[in-house]
């Protein structure tokens, strides 16, 4: 028999098949049905505990149903929106409504706040003190139309009517007249100490938790720590889609009430869900299936015990028998041994004529071979101009050619993976993370790399170098070598780059040429249009140019030209893209405005800059610029790129004829921009609307009864035209 069958004997009747067989029948059905048991009775203290919630808000309810339909509530409603209604703390009607107010507390400790307030938003009553009596509520139209919903019930938010101690919740009970019609509402802030309290008494194991969650993801957790808004990094995370459902309406019945399982193997959680009637809340809880599954495995130690017992007692037997059958074995593991270290002249000293004696003289023949055809890749790889690198997956090291040292200023190592020259180079600032990437990636589970990157020579300059490398593979398609090579292309790359500088940039005043800036400008209209993103062209035309020319000659010129375009560079930086439209023209484009009434604020900087000056090298004197400029907005100034330099141009030519030195907008984008105002209000007011100055709203004084965000950001822009003096000649 051969020893490969030998061997498979061996094993699978001695020690694979009694150890596979044990821990089958002693750990799948155990754990199985522990697990089940434990499952059981987590759903049932849930329940217990929704249960127990659930009558909590079903009080909540009634109470405050009998407080709406109480008659002197609704006569002092009534009373108090009759014209010449005056205020009285010793009116009947009022202590009686104020007597009612007694009777809502669920069970005498969960009240915070509570009031009536009128049709009109007028808080008529309150449990705070007759102080809030007669203030007007803001949002007093949201607490109507959420009195229509969930039974009144709104989502866990912390407030400062509590000091914050806790999150709150509040429930709004609309209030009717005889005739059924809407006269006020009810209005009452609980504390959440008492649902806090059934949380916190949930009988769970540590691998469970468990929430309340409202209408609007906002979840209490269990033990209660703080409040937070439920998302993809909770622990609910992978019953996000169910939850959600059943937030909106959209899931079946079917995940209610019932322990649910989601995912597999390790990632494996049961959920259970229980809805709190009538007022959108959910109790939720999470189970790590596997976490729990493993430590009920742990506990079987007795079973485990046994079989690891016999395992021993099988390993013995194995390793007695390996010894006495497989002496060759320690014979032909030395000899690799040996090779591995350089010793090429060892040999295998295996006498036997079984197939052991069959692999040692197979084994030094391909020996002798992989040795001759190493001596003969090195010997190639180092006549070679180019740096030619290998990286050995199973060695974990890296080879280089020698050559590497005439071109970088380190000797590289042989040496392992991290040691290599690969984490040494010192490539440029602005290639670095994408060679990162690279390597990163060849080394993962990439099959090629070919890159451009710049690396610091041994003369200290950065130059260009192309690295290309290739992956090998064994027979099980396991990675075990890289072999690539390193390429100057410094010489064609710098003369690539000189070309397209030429190509794209105003020789003069190195900013963009027409063509390249008409090309921007397009794809900035693209991503616009796609965004509704506020971008601004600016049309800048030079005032009298032709006077530093014909006064102090072209050289002056031309340092007033550049003086310009540093300045529009400086402006723009970071905030769009410049351009040399033709002689003393330039273009810019400002992206990701936030207020129409920005781009005339960075017009005004740029009229202001140059007119600062600048000290001239070839006459000595201060030169002050002036210039006129005319604004556009893209998508409505135009809908191509020539429309909008037209209306940008056209601006511009409006104050060549009215004075110059200034800056104006393009026919388009002029209500927008005067005397107007653009400032993101709330979530209900569009970002891109105008509000006019003359009209903003009074300073509202109402009380607010939820926290509310509310941003107000108010500019406004003039711009003073000078007299008309004429058009310029040019």
């Amino acid at each position: 028999m051969k020893i490969q069958y030998k061997l498979s004997a061996f094993i699978i009747l001695v020690i694979i098949v009694p150890v596979i067989v044990i821990n089958i029948i002693s750990h799948g059905i155990i754990s199985d049905y522990c697990l089940d048991i434990q499952l059981s009775d987590i759903e049932r203290s849930v329940k217990n505990q929704a249960d127990d919630i659930n009558s909590v808000c079903e009080t909540a309810i009634k109470q405050a149903k009998e407080f709406t339909l109480n008659e002197s509530v609704r006569n002092y409603i009534l009373a108090s929106s009759e014209e010449g209604f005056v205020f009285n703390e010793e009116d009947e009607v009022y202590k009686s409504v104020m007597e009612n107010f007694t009777y809502i507390d669920i069970y005498g400790e969960s009240l915070v706040k509570a009031m009536i307030i009128d049709k009109s938003g007028i808080v008529v009553a309150s449990t705070s003190g007759t102080e809030e009596i007669g203030r007007r509520i803001s949002n007093y139209k949201e607490l109507f139309e959420m009195a229509l919903k969930n039974n009144g019930f709104s989502g866990f938010f912390m407030s400062g009517e509590n000091n914050a101690a806790s999150p709150v919740y509040f429930i709004a009970k609309s209030v009717y007249s005889e005739e059924n019609e809407r006269i006020g509402i009810f209005y009452a802030i609980y504390d959440t100490a008492l649902i806090q309290k059934y949380i916190n008494g949930m009988k769970l194991n540590k691998y469970t938790v468990a929430a309340i969650m409202d209408n609007e993801g906002t979840v209490l957790e269990y033990p209660y720590k703080n409040l937070k808004f439920y998302s993809a990094n909770d622990h609910y995370s992978a019953y996000s889609e169910q939850m959600n459902g059943i937030i909106d309406g959209s899931t079946a019945d079917i995940y209610l009430d019932s322990m649910q399982t989601v995912g597999e193997k390790k990632d494996l959680r049961n959920y259970y869900v229980s809805e709190i009637s009538n007022t959108g809340w959910f109790v939720i809880s999470s189970t790590d299936s596997y976490a729990l599954t493993s430590a009920i495995e742990s506990k079987a130690s007795g079973i485990k015990s046994v079989s690891i017992t016999l395992t021993v007692i099988l390993c013995a037997a194995a390793v007695a028998y390996v010894i006495f059958f497989f002496k060759p074995v320690a014979e032909i593991i030395r000899v690799f041994q040996e090779k591995q270290k350089g010793n090429t002249s060892v040999s295998f000293n295996i006498k036997s004529k079984d197939e052991f004696g069959y692999i040692g003289h197979a084994f030094d023949s391909v020996f002798d071979n992989i040795f001759e055809s190493e001596q003969r890749y090195r010997t190639i790889v180092e006549m070679t101009n180019n740096i030619t690198f290998e990286i050995n997956y199973k060695k974990n090291t890296v080879f280089v050619s020698k050559n590497f040292n005439k071109k970088f200023s380190f000797r590289p190592k042989d040496d392992s993976l991290r040691e290599s020259f690969l984490y040494k180079l010192r490539i440029h600032k602005d290639d670095k993370q994408r060679f990162e990437n690279d390597l990163d990636k060849i080394l993962a589970d990439g099959k090629f790399w070919q890159g451009e990157y710049r690396v610091k020579s041994i003369y200290g300059d950065f130059i260009w170098i192309m690295i290309k490398g290739t992956k090998f593979f064994d027979r099980m398609d396991q990675p075990t070598k890289i072999v690539g090579v390193i390429v100057d292309i410094d010489r064609e790359k710098k003369s690539e780059m000189h070309l397209i500088q030429k190509a794209s940039y105003d020789n003069l005043t190195q900013l963009y040429n027409r063509e390249t800036f008409l090309k921007s400008l397009t794809n900035e209209l693209e991503i616009s249009m796609v965004k509704k993103s506020l971008d601004a062209v600016m049309f800048i035309d030079l005032d009298d140019f032709k006077y530093f020319n014909d006064q102090f000659g072209h050289a002056c010129g031309d340092e007033v030209l550049k003086f310009v375009a540093d300045t529009i560079k400086e402006i723009s930086f970071e905030r769009g893209f410049a351009g040399r439209f033709g002689g003393d023209e330039f273009v810019v484009c400002f992206t990701g405005i936030t207020l129409y009434g920005d781009s005339g604020k960075i017009a005004q900087e740029i009229i202001d800059v140059l007119g600062k000056g600048f000290i001239s090298e070839s006459t000595g004197e201060k030169l002050s610029i002036k210039c006129s400029i005319g604004i556009a907005f893209l998508r409505e100034s135009g809908k191509t790129t020539e429309e909008i330099i037209a209306a940008a141009d056209e601006a511009m030519y409006n104050i060549k004829k009215h004075g110059k030195s200034a800056y104006a907008y393009a026919k388009s984008a002029a209500v927008k921009t005067e005397g107007a105002v653009l400032a993101p209000m709330t979530s209900e007011i569009d970002s891109d609307k105008e509000i006019p100055a003359d009209e903003k709203a009074e300073e509202d004084t109402d009380a607010e009864i939820t926290p509310e965000t509310e941003a107000s950001d108010e500019n406004t822009v003039e711009n003073e035209q000078p007299e008309a003096d004429g058009k310029e000649e040019e």
